[in-house]
């Protein structure tokens, strides 16, 4: 069997799994958008990785060394954010070539810590070594929470509506409007989301410590995957109303050039590190607020049903609405 029959989640659940699980002080090991360890009876710790790898995840003609830096604590940040958490600080491993200009890595940091800055997050070290094949940068970062107010993927109960920040898409199309040579003014704000992401941290953190949110999970690798993770680790289904998919006003203009289904990119596009949960219908109230208070739209999309891993499609009307093998982005 070759990776690429096995997959990305196949191949954590074949072999990873079962990390961690005979440490008492580990809460909650692979599974989630970080690892939870306790510290005492009251508080834990939230600790998260991601790789950026050239040729992947980034191409050096559609970014700049300082959006990458950004980009590459962004998506830490957002992990920790899933979580309901606080995030503290963090570690840069590097590899890059040597014939690299130093002001590549100048910038690189520099992004860093400008996304950093704005939640107080500190940068405690890391490693640099060579590279033969391009830049590949890893960052663990680690966040804090109260025991009680952390929010993982297995809380999703039958009733529970499902609700999304911001609006979906516009990171995916980004993408493709500039593989396709569309970078003007007029589709900048979707090639933005792409290359700056703004994680939902503050959002985040109200939804764990206001104990609304049954079940959280940030949108890296697209709605419809990102849902069956909570739908798996929860033990339920769920019934996603399309039409009430927040798109933006640029991603209704331009998403004729992601193919015919307007809607795919917002199901399947991936990178859009909004948050994505569950909540009973009653605190509908409390979300609003919490949209208001931070200007940020906030939408109830479907609800969570009794059938374990069942995830439909419907239009407003209740129809099932073919989506074909949209899975969202996986390794392999």
């Amino acid at each position: 069997m070759r990776l690429k029959d096995l997959g990305e989640f196949g191949l954590i659940q074949k072999f990873f799994r079962s990390a961690g699980t005979r440490d008492r002080s580990v809460l909650a090991g692979i599974g989630d958008d970080a690892a939870v360890i306790a510290l005492g009876s009251d508080h834990c710790l939230l600790v998260t990785t991601d790789i950026l790898l050239e040729d992947i995840h980034f191409t050096q003609r559609f970014t700049t060394p300082f959006l990458l830096g950004k980009k590459s604590v962004a998506v830490n940040l957002s992990d920790i954010a899933a979580m309901g958490g606080d995030p503290r600080y963090y570690v840069v491993s590097l590899s890059v070539p040597g014939s690299l200009p130093v002001r590549f890595v100048q910038e690189l940091y520099r992004g860093m810590r400008s996304r950093a800055r704005q939640w107080g997050v500190v940068l405690l070290g890391g490693d640099t070594t060579g590279s033969k094949h391009g830049v590949s940068l890893s960052i663990t970062m680690i966040g804090t929470a109260a025991r009680s107010r952390v929010v993982y993927r297995h809380g999703a109960r039958p009733g529970d509506q499902i609700y999304v920040t911001g609006t979906l898409g516009n990171a995916a199309l980004g993408l493709t409007l500039l593989m396709r040579g569309l970078d003007g003014p007029e589709s900048r704000q979707l090639i933005r989301r792409h290359q700056d992401p703004e994680p939902r941290v503050a959002v985040g953190r109200m939804l764990g410590a206001q104990k609304i949110a049954t079940s959280m999970i940030d949108i890296s690798d697209g709605l419809l995957g990102d849902l069956h993770h909570i739908l798996e680790q929860s033990q339920v289904g769920a019934r996603l109303v399309r039409d009430a998919i927040p798109l933006s006003r640029q991603y209704k203009k331009f998403c004729q050039y992601a193919g015919s289904d307007p809607y795919r990119c917002a199901l399947a596009g991936g990178e859009d590190y909004e948050l994505l949960f569950t909540a009973p219908a009653h605190h509908h109230a409390r979300i609003h607020r919490i949209a208001q208070s931070l200007k940020l739209p906030i939408t109830p999309i479907g609800e969570i049903i009794k059938r374990p891993g069942w995830l439909e499609v419907v239009d407003k009307h209740g129809r099932r609405v073919p989506v074909g093998r949209e899975k969202g982005f996986t390794h392999f």
